[in-house]
Parts: C-alpha cells; structure tokens; sequence
C-alpha cells in the first residue's frame, strides 16, 4: 500500500510538469504569430482625420471663409488660434493658403500659419497633408486651397 500512495505523488508531479509545458509552448505560440499593427499608417491616417475633422467644423461654423479671404495679418493669427484650439496640444501644424489661378496656384497667406518648430515638420517620420477647397465668398468664385500639414511632437 505505500508503495502506491508514493507512484501517486510522483504522478501529479509528472502532470503538473506536462501542464506547465503545455501551457508555455501555448503562450509562446500565440505571442509569435501575433499580428500587431504597425504605428506609424495608424498615426498618419488619425492626423489626417483630425485635420480633415477640424477644417471641416470651422467651415461648418462659418468661421473659416471670412478669415481665409479677409487677408490680413490680424486673420492669419486668429485662424492659427482656432486650430490650435481645435487640435490637442501635441499635434503641430503647418497651414498654407492657395488661391487657385488658371494656370497655377499663388500662395495668398503672407505670415506663416505655424505651431510648432518647423524642423518638426523636417525631420518627423509621420506628417499628414490634408487638402480643404473653399469655393468662394461674397463675390463670386473665386477658389482658395489650404493644405494643412499635421504632425505629432
């Protein structure tokens, strides 16, 4: 009878052993082939809807057009506030303003429309460009294009 009661011990050491094995080949194996997905097209798409989402709601508002085709400097500074209050405080952003010509695209914003250093926008591995026509306002057509170049700092 001891003879048995010590097979039985040895036999749930055995198992707990084959268990453990089992379970850390199961872990290994899943961690391997687990597709993780890469960061930086995750960032670059979410930069371009935030910029797209944030034009879109000043023009929706009505507060975009008249700064875009008021052309002063007191504008330039109030549409970089808006963005600014728009964007969350680690996106920097870099807005230029094209009025669409027959032949090619004038740049119309004197002072630059900047947060942030602009080596950020050099030297980072994930800037979003997002693109915003404006139609006209007031007289006509007359149409203005504002690329709005995202990044994370």
């Amino acid at each position: 009878m001891r003879h048995t009661k010590r097979n039985r011990g040895q036999m749930r050491v055995i198992e707990v052993l084959l268990a453990s094995f089992i379970i850390i080949s199961a872990l290994s194996f899943v961690t391997t082939f687990a597709a993780t997905p890469t960061s930086p097209r995750l960032e670059t798409s979410d930069l371009e809807k935030m910029g797209h989402n944030a034009l879109l709601d000043l023009d929706h508002h009505g507060l975009l057009v008249p700064l875009v085709y008021g052309q002063s400097s007191q504008n330039w500074s109030d549409l970089r506030t808006l963005l600014k209050i728009t964007m969350p405080v680690d996106v920097y952003f870099n807005l230029t303003i094209y009025r669409a010509d027959s032949i090619e695209w004038i740049r119309v914003s004197g002072d630059k429309i900047i947060y942030g250093d602009e080596e950020t926008f050099d030297s980072s591995k994930n800037i979003a460009s997002v693109s915003y026509v404006l139609i006209g306002y007031q007289s006509g057509y007359d149409p203005r294009i504002l690329l709005l170049q995202l990044s994370r700092g």
